[in-house]
């Protein structure tokens, strides 16, 4: 950004804000909540307390048996839509004289975890802490510390979000405010497990689900810390990448020199998908990738810069594009490995040759791509490296395979994925959120596209919506890992958000 365009801008956002002030049903929204914080945070242990790992059914009925008691009791009528996975949670609540009426989505499962990861807390005995110090909410009165953080799995993704709505609905009930929208709200039980059946599900119920503005609520804030909105997620495409030696595991000292390493194969395979400056060197890998527009260039220039802060805070010298910018990359496909498999590391293994190797080759896809088409340019990739590439069904090269080809691979795409999703950042259907915002007082944080993957495209494409995100807990909330938490004050800001939002005229 120049200096004239950065000085208007500076000028503008001062301006608005010495403007801006919450209004009178916010500010009864925060008294009420100042009276409650124990409660609101209690309700969200229980919550977490609940185990939501998509593949366990009973665990996720429970789950969703306690949201709707939690969406009853704030007057909604809640439905149950079954999948051929988990129930999704249905919840609608209508105004008299309606504005209009906006659909929110949340998610309600939650990552897989190891308890013995975990050093404050544990991912289903969720607990308050200040730093390292335990608190105790039933011991005192009144308000908490804003930097208290609850720990446990889904504490901020996403069970967080869900009760600081539930909580700005409280108090507005309290202040006997006017809520001039009809509300729908859709609570998901299998995104993190890539959501399966979450787009039939919709399409299925489309007249249940006809709304002015869709909200998906999800993601961490921008690292700035700024309240942040988001018009995209990028989509996912994942597949395993099975190397073969011989027909089983051999003595490394009696064939070593003589049979290939897979492990070894495999790393150089691997290597050679990325460049040393981070390019992805997979041929026609960046084709057909969307330019930002002016306007989504603007919005990143507006942004704080805090790729500083994010090296210091991950321990790491130098971004891999040290030329670019975070949110600029969000904005590009990605190639990473979330997972290698080859004999064993630990005390003890044996001394062998594994007979295959395998990694998972994890892409984020931004708009204008496609996971088939990646999925080729991968394959076709692998062949010019000197592999055999067998058929995706067979469990091993035959006999006769492993004679004839010294290189030999196996690509296996997975079932579960988002498609990419996009929406406009000037859509002026989506104005009123940024505005909800803004009165509070506070500048917003716009992203042309976040670097996860949520159904966002769901909302924009099956259902045709005016759709924007919404990412109200704090970044460093370690989510999908041990120690997953959510800052009080940060839950705190989310109430007040969604109490100006469902106020808003």
């Amino acid at each position: 950004m120049n200096g004239a365009r950065c000085c208007a801008a500076l000028v503008l956002v001062s301006t608005s804000l010495l403007m801006a002030a919450p209004s009178a049903d916010v500010l009864r929204v925060r008294e009420w909540r100042m009276k409650n914080e124990r409660q609101i945070l209690g309700e969200l242990m229980q919550l977490v307390a609940l185990p939501n790992l998509a593949a366990n059914r009973a665990d996720i009925t429970k789950n969703a048996d306690f949201l709707t008691s939690m969406f009853e009791k704030r007057g909604f009528t809640v439905s149950r839509w079954d999948t051929k996975g988990a129930p999704i949670v249905f919840a609608r609540r209508d105004a008299a004289s309606p504005r209009g009426t906006v659909l929110l989505y949340m998610h309600y499962d939650g990552q897989p975890t190891d308890e013995k990861e975990w050093t404050l807390g544990a991912p289903f005995s969720p607990a308050p802490f200040n730093g390292t110090t335990r608190v105790d909410l039933q011991a005192g009165t009144g308000p908490v510390d804003p930097n208290v953080r609850v720990y446990g799995r889904s504490a901020s993704d996403d069970k967080g979000p869900i009760v600081a709505l539930l909580a700005a609905l409280d108090g507005l009930i309290a202040a006997k405010a006017a809520i001039p929208w009809s509300i729908r709200v859709v609570l998901e039980g299998e995104e993190e497990a890539g959501s399966p059946n979450f787009d039939a599900a919709m399409k299925e119920h489309a007249a249940d689900l006809k709304s002015d503005l869709a909200i998906v609520v999800d993601s961490p804030r921008h690292p700035s810390g700024l309240p942040t909105v988001f018009y995209g997620s990028r989509g996912t495409f994942t597949a395993t990448v099975t190397v073969f030696g011989a027909i089983g595991d051999l003595h490394s000292g009696n064939y070593g020199n003589f049979v290939t390493d897979p492990a070894m194969t495999l790393a150089r395979l691997l290597a050679s998908m990325k460049d040393a400056r981070g390019n992805v060197t997979i041929k026609n890998f960046y084709d057909g990738v969307e330019p930002l527009t002016a306007a989504e260039e603007r919005a990143i220039d507006e942004l704080p810069n805090v790729d500083a802060k994010l090296l210091e805070q991950f321990g790491l010298a130098r971004a891999e594009h040290p030329d670019s910018r975070i949110e600029v990359e969000h904005n590009r496909p990605t190639l990473s490995i979330t997972g290698i498999e080859a004999g064993a590391v630990h005390t003890g293994t044996r001394a062998a040759i594994p007979a295959s190797a395998a990694a998972r080759i994890e892409m984020r896809l931004v708009k204008g791509l496609s996971a088939e088409t990646h999925l080729e340019r991968l394959t076709a990739h692998i062949r010019e490296q000197g592999f055999h590439v067998i058929a995706t069904g067979a469990t091993e090269p035959d006999a006769a395979t492993r004679r004839k080809h010294p290189l030999i691979a196996r690509v296996v795409r997975s079932s579960a994925g988002f498609p990419i999703g996009k929406t406009s950042i000037d859509d002026p259907g989506t104005a009123v959120v940024l505005a909800a915002i803004r009165s509070l007082g506070q500048p917003v944080a716009r992203l042309p596209t976040i670097g996860g993957s949520v159904p966002f495209a769901t909302f924009t494409d099956t259902l045709a919506l005016p759709t924007i995100g919404l990412a109200v807990v704090n970044f460093d909330n370690n989510q999908h890992a041990a120690n997953e938490n959510i800052r009080a004050g940060h839950l705190w800001e989310a109430i007040e958000i969604f109490a100006a939002l469902l106020t808003t005229r």
